[in-house]
């Protein structure tokens, strides 16, 4: 009697993170474990990074599709995705799946900065989206005006034990500051750690005070990938009192950068969808503006934004005047 293999395909689920200078992927399987993640530079262009960043994947069938960040309803409508869901709760899932002692996460993005602390009743958050002064595109223009890549920029900040106080909650106030240090012979070492200290008094002056904040603490996002805003981060902490040494603030490595697909991926696990098909792909793609919307009686012309996706045309916006 000849025996028969039967193969035990396990259910994917993708998730998307699509933020203002970033885009990440991650696949869980049925099982909630991470299969692959991956993380690339939108370079201004979503569209053609979403399509880059799905042409990585080497899952090539999913039941469920979710995205989060800042774009998520865009590149929703775009893949047609099954969950468009906001970044705090991406976030949580995914932080509260891998490290469940967790009680606060912070996060400093390419343009903005949030913190979600929560416990089992409740969830809060709060977001900072007003200034670049304290988000990880003002550190790579800062090294870009040096002269230096940030790899550099980071190795020369590690090197100074001390930091010069450089003003922190704006931009120009900042760059300011450090032309003046510069100018007067402050070594830039300490200039740059200074940059940094400041980044991190900014943080807590703006989004953490007031808030009764619990641990074990998280640090994640592209600029966790900064070892000297780690040990920023670690520094203050000590300093008010939460933890009593660097090791105790939790960088959750290699997944640091992709929490938010990770926990869009699980959203769709946990939800248990059922829709079976190909990893989407954008073959070709076209922005169309100017377009008018006549479609009810009221005919007032107001203003469209479409694309035009492999010969489908999607609307993504629209300010009607009625």
């Amino acid at each position: 009697m000849k025996s028969v293999l039967v193969e035990c395909v396990l259910n994917m689920y993708l998730g998307l993170d699509i933020g203002s200078v970033s885009i990440k992927s991650a696949v869980v399987d049925d099982k909630g474990s991470i299969i692959e993640e991956h993380y690339i530079r939108t370079k201004g262009n979503i569209i053609a990074a979403t399509k880059d960043i799905l042409g990585l994947l080497k899952t090539k069938n999913v039941t469920g599709i979710a995205t989060t960040g800042s774009a998520r309803k865009f590149i929703s409508a775009l893949i047609t995705a099954d969950v468009s869901v906001d970044e705090i709760t991406a976030h949580r899932t995914a932080v509260s799946k891998l490290y469940p002692k967790v009680r606060t996460i912070f996060e400093i993005g390419g343009q903005d900065s949030k913190i979600i602390y929560f416990n089992d009743r409740n969830v809060n958050f709060e977001m900072n989206n007003v200034c670049a002064a304290g988000t990880g595109s003002f550190l790579d223009q800062q090294a870009a005006r040096l002269g230096l890549d940030l790899k550099e920029f980071c190795r020369l900040g590690l090197s100074a034990k001390e930091y010069h106080k450089i003003a922190s909650k704006c931009t120009v106030f900042a760059e300011t500051d450090m032309i003046h240090a510069q100018q007067s012979g402050v070594p830039l070492n300490k200039v740059i750690r200074g940059v940094h200290r400041g980044m991190v008094n900014n943080y807590f002056s703006q989004l953490c005070r007031g808030k009764t904040l619990e641990g074990a603490f998280l640090f994640e996002g592209g600029t966790s990938e900064n070892p000297v805003l780690v040990q920023e981060f670690s520094n203050k902490l000590i300093e008010i009192g939460l933890i009593k040494n660097r090791k105790q603030l939790i960088v959750p490595k290699p997944h640091n950068k992709t929490m938010g697909a990770i926990g869009a991926a699980m959203i769709c696990l946990n939800k248990k969808l059922d829709n079976k098909r190909q990893v989407p792909k954008i073959k070709e793609y076209e922005v169309l503006e100017g377009q008018k919307c006549n479609a009810c009686n009221v005919k007032c012309g107001s203003s469209l934004t479409s694309i035009k996706v492999n010969g489908k045309v999607i609307t993504i916006g629209r300010q009607c005047k009625e």
